[in-house]
Parts: C-alpha cells; structure tokens; sequence
C-alpha cells in the first residue's frame, strides 16, 4: 500500500468557537496524538482528507507534514456532519511502519449474481474483518467469492483462506456469509 502525503497546519487553541472559524473557511480541526508524545493540534483541508477518505478508505497510512516535521499515522478516528456528511473532526495517531496495527478491512463479495441464478440471497453478516497487519499490507478491503455455493450454505471464519499476513481477531466460529433459500424452495423442503 503507498502512503498518502497530507499537509496540515499546526493551530492554537480548542473549542467550538476555534472549529467553528476553521470550517468556515474549508479546514477542519485534527489531533495527532500516540507513540509516547503529546498530543498535538492541527487543522487540514477538508476537500484534500475527504478525497482521501472516499478513495482509500479509512485504513490507509499518511505521511503528515505538520510544523515542518512529517509523522507517520493513521486515521483513528472521525466526526461527519449528520445531515450535509461533511467531515467535522478528525483524530490521527502515530503508527510504525515496523509494527503491525489493527485495522477493520471491510469485506465485499463478489459471485452473487451466480447465487441469485441458482435461487439463493447472499447475506452478509460480517460486515468488516478485524485483523492485525503490518501497516504497509493493509488491502482496502477483503473480498469473498461466493459464485460457487449453494442456497442453505453459510461460510465460517474458519472457512475463509486469509492471507498469512493477516492476523485474525474475530472468532472462527463467527458466521461470514449465509446463501438463504428462497421461501418457494424451503417449504418445498418441508413438505417432503
């Protein structure tokens, strides 16, 4: 994965007020914070980090130049608006490139139109993987093919082939992806 270089400007002081005046004129308020130091105030231009964000993905490393120093981070956190979506805040911590982070990879399936020809509904029911990985190798998301299971099927964490360098957090046992069948076909089984 490359690493996305961001500028921010370092800024003083904290508050509504503070926020209120840098969103007027397109910047939003950010804390830099991790790694045995102390947090650190920035404000970055929220038209560059939401590009960023709806091409990456939140689980992207940043080259942050921030007082004439660049830092290695993460996003860790983020507030959007409720009703305009526009971004609010934005938390990022410093991260190691040598050490491996946790990270929400979210997964996508592909094959579901194979499923719907033969009857079946994929559900997804684990919507991101939880995975410890170095932060170079983190994939924008994880995809499943489901083209060639059945209506009646389901697919466990344990099912999954992972690549070695994902360290799993969520439980095996934990229900990845249910083929249902349609109403039509499961009475039919029932009155069997």
């Amino acid at each position: 994965m490359s690493q996305i270089k961001l500028d921010a400007q370092t800024r003083e002081g904290a508050g509504k007020g503070v926020a209120r005046q840098l969103r007027m004129k397109g910047q939003i308020p950010g804390v830099l914070y991790g790694r045995d130091s102390s947090p650190q105030l920035f404000s970055i231009a929220e038209k560059n980090l939401s590009a960023v964000l709806r091409e990456h993905g939140l689980n992207f490393v940043i080259e942050l130049e921030l007082g004439g120093k660049t830092y290695t981070c993460m996003v860790a956190d983020y507030q959007r608006d409720v009703f305009q979506r526009k971004l609010l805040h934005v938390d990022f911590k410093l991260i190691s490139l040598k050490d491996k982070v946790f990270v929400q990879v979210p997964i996508t399936m592909t094959g579901d139109a194979d499923v719907r020809a033969r009857g079946g509904i994929a559900q997804l029911y684990l919507q991101t993987l939880a995975i410890r990985i170095f932060p170079t190798d983190i994939p924008k998301d994880f995809k499943i093919d489901v083209s060639n299971m059945q209506p009646g099927e389901s697919l466990k964490l344990e099912d999954v082939d992972l690549p070695e360098d994902f360290e799993r957090l969520d439980p095996l046992s934990t229900t990845v992806i249910n083929i249902l069948a349609p109403r039509a076909m499961a009475a039919a089984r029932v009155k069997e």
